[in-house]
């Protein structure tokens, strides 16, 4: 008994506390999946398409943190900064190693467990693009009998 708690006192020493989900914190910047409302990716981020989407998601569930990555530029952090400040919510930028290797550009969780079934915010918060009509090509058959 005591051999494995040396054993455990060294490699505690050596790598390090243990870590719980470590892939997910390192996607989710730190956090974990179940304390998330909404993640956009570093595409939708940069389209600025969904800065109204976040507005509301900050006014249905105030007083909680938005994470931003800090291998987006600044200039296009920007607006979500600015937005976060409106609305009193507060922001930190997130530039570690776990970071640099997600898709997410920003994320808006809690301190608590949600448990959100969506979040992310091309899901929850559709675009409502307007359709382009494509125009159907005659083909040869009814270009040369009709």
């Amino acid at each position: 008994m005591a051999d494995r708690d040396t054993q455990d006192y060294l490699s505690k020493g050596i790598y390090g506390n243990k870590k719980t989900n470590p892939d997910e914190r390192n996607k989710y910047f730190g956090s974990l999946r179940e304390r998330v409302y909404l993640s956009m990716t570093i595409e939708q981020l940069t389209s600025n398409d969904y800065l109204e989407s976040l507005k509301k998601e900050i006014q249905l569930h105030p007083n909680q943190q938005l994470l931003l990555n800090g291998q987006v530029d600044m200039n296009l952090l920007s607006p979500y900064i600015k937005l976060s400040q409106e609305n009193d919510c507060s922001f930190r930028i997130v530039s570690d190693e776990g970071a640099q290797r997600s898709p997410l550009g920003l994320i808006y969780v809690s301190t608590d467990a949600v448990n959100e079934k969506t979040v992310d915010v091309a899901v929850k918060y559709p675009q409502n693009a307007p359709q382009k009509e494509v125009e159907e090509k005659a083909s040869l058959f009814k270009k040369l009998f009709f």
